[in-house]
């Protein structure tokens, strides 16, 4: 498709009429570097998303926050239906298991959550959130190569206040949500927060065991439920007058079905793929039969302790986090009602942080200074039924015991003689030591044919520094270049089918950026337009990519890599009533160099390259693909509001785009493991205001308004393909009532 056809929905929506007055946009506060600053005087690319736009949204779970931020993408994991996956400005770790390191930092209340997996909990009572793009080494340490993702809480009001909203919708939705803040004294202010969500799935379960011999009866009615619940608590209390001290605790449960894993391909087989449902069908359906039972079970719990010290001329910080999960997931990869190919894993991960700063302001000089300690353990169960591959059963459980520790300082100078200008230096000086193991087996007829059990040991150091230039070129304007370190440990591939490579950890990763770009806010406030442009040099990228002869997923090194782009987000009040919005990513990634295993597939049927044996090393740069790394991506909307009655009417439309891309960096990615194009337009009616003095909230909304099919992952097993899709056209209505 042309750009200039991507980009249609963008110049049909600028090509609105402004009036001559304005509305003034929000300034937005953000604590990216550590200490309150305005989002303009950051020297970073980053992307906050307000409360009143998460509350505008319905924004209920990290996945939400992708289509906001431009060369973001947040999903759901395809290994694992209870793990996340983030790729940020082509930085991506597929594979959620414990032992493998994210490549974006998901902090909460500067609470570093450690893995993917505990990424799926309920976006609730925040603040705000904020998303970094690019290294964030310096100030956040390990695992944020790509960037991070700040999840900011809301403190507890002054006054006793909250809300109670309750939720209906298509597919028997049903949900409901209580917040109240709860002032102990003059000195100690707390806050509740409660949610639960119920829906059905989107894809029927239907029983054909009674008219396709050897086919299995059902597991479970539907696929892509929704049963969740959240909850909160939030304490801040003033010790002293320069003794602050915030509190908080919030868990997450779903006890929910899977979605469902549509078969795009298969290699028929006489008398056992006779009357697959679907499976030679490339669009998405709302029927199925699986045998296989269905699990999506997540408990998420996490404490955070902030104690703050407020001098004269310093301030002293404290924070000190837990968090725990529990995660199982059963799934039926087949798509069949036959007994071909089911997965398990239970996950029982603890985490514990432990983060002190020193933190000085004055006119010229603002420095923070830190010492970060991090500890996590954990364990993964993971049988893998697998009679298609002529093995009964394979067990596996690997496990972790890690500690590392950092200190780290960031200096921000502003010259005497340039008072416009301010440059900002950082080091992180980190160790971390990694201790992993993991049995494997092949139970048969009772007894054990294979019994492996193997722990590894490595150590890791690494210096990462950055450095940034932030001018002010007026009022209005600024523009910014930094450069910047970003750094992954090595690690094992505890999870591969082959114990081998458990004593070969891979080597560490290592990302150096460079960007530039500007910030602009009008004076009058009704504009904010901010820019940037990227180029990250990758040494020994970490990638994970399917291993169709284990079945299972491994992590190599890919080698170099070149990752350059550009990022341009845009906030216009157009009239007192309206605004427009905009956010564009582009990104082209290649690999320098990529050295690779020739694998000759009969399945497929794709030989190796002239010159090239099966079995023989080659460099794949050329024929390997970047994972979830579309080309473009872009979000547009547009915002109107009117009076009416007691109150104000807001109607709201959000389109995003999202370029084709693949999902795995393997040369035998096809139609049948490859994300088209898509576009999603969501809909959003507001109405505010007061009946009977009590302050409501109506909304009535849309998601993926046109029904659009698209494609979130998918695996490919070798003999078939399976593909999740995206919801269909959904739609709700929620009423809020505040008190």
């Amino acid at each position: 498709m042309p750009l200039r056809t991507k980009l249609l929905p963008i110049a049909i929506a600028i090509g609105a009429t402004a009036s001559s007055s304005f509305a003034q946009l929000e300034e937005v506060i953000v604590t990216a570097q550590k200490r309150e600053q305005s989002i303009s005087d950051v020297p970073v690319s980053i992307t906050a998303i307000t409360r009143d736009t998460i509350e505008m949204l319905g924004i209920a779970s990290a996945q939400d926050i992708g289509a906001l931020t431009p060369n973001v993408q947040i999903s759901d994991s395809p290994g694992n239906a209870n793990g996340l996956t983030i790729n940020i400005r082509g930085s991506v770790t597929i594979n959620p298991a414990l032992t493998l390191e994210p490549t974006a930092g998901l902090y909460i209340d500067g609470v570093y959550v450690g893995k993917n997996t505990g990424g799926i909990f309920d976006v609730m009572d925040l603040e705000r959130v904020e998303v970094l793009r690019g290294p964030q080494g310096t100030l956040y340490g390990k695992n944020t190569v790509g960037g991070a993702v700040n999840f900011v809480s809301r403190r507890p009001g002054d006054t006793f206040s909250g809300d109670i909203k309750v939720g209906f919708g298509e597919l028997s939705r049903r949900m409901f949500r209580v917040r109240a803040d709860i002032p102990l004294s003059d000195n100690i202010r707390t806050s509740l927060a409660y949610s639960q969500e119920q829906r059905d799935g989107v894809v029927k379960n239907i029983d054909f065991s009674d008219d396709i011999s050897g086919a299995n009866p059902p597991s479970t009615e539907d696929f892509g439920n929704i049963d969740k619940q959240s909850f909160r608590l939030a304490v801040d209390a003033d010790l002293s007058e320069r003794l602050n001290a915030y509190y908080s605790f919030d868990s997450f449960e779903t006890d929910q079905n899977p979605r469902f894993f549509q078969m795009t391909r298969i290699i028929p087989v006489p008398g056992l793929t006779d009357g697959i449902i679907g499976w030679d069908s490339p669009k998405r359906f709302d029927k199925g039969s699986l045998d296989g039972a269905g699990a999506d079970d997540v408990k998420v719990n996490g404490h955070a302790l902030t104690l703050t010290y407020d001098a004269d001329t310093f301030t002293i910080k404290s924070i000190t986090g837990s968090r725990s999960i529990e995660s199982y997931d059963l799934l039926d990869w087949d798509a069949t009602p036959f007994h071909l190919l089911q997965t398990s894993r239970d996950v029982d991960y603890d985490s514990f942080s432990q983060e002190l700063q020193f933190i000085r302001n004055s006119d010229q000089l603002n420095t923070v200074v830190g010492l970060y300690y991090f500890e996590e353990e954990g364990r993964t169960i993971n049988p893998l039924d697998l009679p298609l591959y002529g093995s009964p059963l394979l067990d596996t459980e690997y496990g972790l015991d890690n500690k590392s520790w950092a200190l780290f300082a960031q200096v921000d100078y502003v010259p005497a003689s340039i008072s416009d200008l301010t440059v900002t230096i950082g080091a992180r000086y980190s160790e971390e030591d990694k201790n992993v193991y993991r049995s494997f087996g092949i139970p048969a007829f009772g007894l054990t044919l294979l019994d492996q059990f193997k722990p590894a040991q490595a150590s890791y150091d690494n210096f990462s520094p950055s450095i940034a230039v932030n001018y002010a070129l007026s009022d209005e304007l600024n523009v910014y270049a930094r450069i910047a370190r970003g750094w992954k440990a090595g690690v094992f591939n505890a999870e591969s089918n082959n114990p081998v490579l458990l004593s070969e950890p891979l080597d560490e990763e290592l990302v150096t950026s460079y960007e530039a770009g500007f910030k602009l806010r009008s004076l009058s406030g009704n504009l904010t337009l901010n820019g940037a442009v990227f180029l990250n040099d990758v040494e020994d990228m970490q990638i994970s990519r399917f291993n169709q002869q284990e079945a299972g997923s491994i992590f190599t090194n890919a080698g170099s890599a070149t990752i350059s782009g550009a990022e341009l987000e845009l906030a216009y009040a157009m009239s007192e009533a309206t605004t427009f919005g905009l956010n564009v990513g582009l990104i082209d990634a290649e690999y320098d160099e990529y050295i690779d295993e020739c694998r000759l597939d009969a399945n497929f049927g794709n030989p190796c390259p002239v010159g090239v044996a099966p079995g023989e090393l080659f460099d794949a740069k050329n024929v390997n693909s970047f994972p979830y790394t579309p080309e473009l991506t872009y979000n547009v909307f547009l915002q109107h509001g009117m009076p009416l009655g007691t109150g104000a009417l807001t109607a709201r439309l959000d389109y995003a785009y999202t370029d084709d891309h693949d999902i795995f960096p393997d040369p035998y990615n096809t139609v049948n493991t490859s994300i088209d194009s898509y576009g999603l337009l969501n809909a959003r009616i507001d109405w505010a205001g007061k009946i009977a003095s009590q302050d409501i909230r109506i909304g009535l909304w849309s998601k993926n308004l046109t029904n659009e099919e698209y494609r979130l992952n998918g695996i490919e097993w070798g003999l078939l393909t399976t593909m999740q899709y995206g919801n269909p056209e959904l739609w709700g209505i929620d009423l809020t009532v505040s008190f």
